[in-house]
This record gives C-alpha cells, sequence and structure tokens, in this order.
C-alpha cells in the first residue's frame, strides 16, 4: 500500500492586525469638498495647499486656510504659512486665494 502525502503551500498572509494598524496611521480629512488619505498626526500649510492645488484648483500668490471638526483643544481656527495642526479623521479644511498667480 502506497501513502502519499502532499504539501500545500500557503501564500503568507497580511495578519488582521497589521491590516488594522497600517488603516490607523491614516485619516480622512475634506479640502474644499475633496476627501484626502493623510498621516494620522499633523498637516502643515503648505500640504493643505498642495492638497487643494492637487484637486485642479487655481494657483494664487497667498491663501487663507480655515479648519474645522478638529480636537477638542484646537476644534477650529485659521492656519499661516510654516504652521501645522493636529488631524483628526473627518476634520474640514477650506482653502481660498487672496492673491493673484
Amino acid at each position: 500500500m502506497y501513502c502519499c502525502l502532499i504539501l500545500l503551500r500557503k501564500e503568507p498572509r497580511m495578519s488582521q492586525d497589521i491590516v488594522d494598524k497600517a488603516k490607523d496611521k491614516t485619516v480622512t480629512i475634506t479640502v474644499n469638498q475633496d476627501n484626502h488619505e493623510v498621516a494620522k498626526e499633523k498637516i502643515s500649510y503648505e500640504e493643505v495647499v498642495a492638497l487643494y492645488l492637487s484637486d485642479g484648483r487655481a494657483g494664487s500668490t497667498e491663501y487663507l486656510i480655515k479648519y474645522s471638526h478638529g480636537h477638542s483643544n484646537n476644534v477650529s481656527g485659521t492656519f499661516a504659512p510654516g504652521n501645522y495642526v493636529v488631524v483628526k479623521d473627518g476634520m474640514r479644511f477650506r482653502v481660498s486665494g487672496t492673491g493673484e498667480s
């Protein structure tokens, strides 16, 4: 009598825990009605402007950025060049050009 042993090789799979941790590192923010996934830490004025321009918006020499739905210690406010704000899932940014391009 012959016995046959078949070994099936399983492809390595990412554990759900690893997938969940990777997802926990990003949040979805809204910049002028468009959603963007960003790192779950902080975002700079310049990064928000870059997201605004990446959506095909017209360039300007200066921008006014208002944000809302932020963390409880900084729920809303305005943004100045060189500054950053800690982001939160669902946070909203409103960018408008204030100068000529």
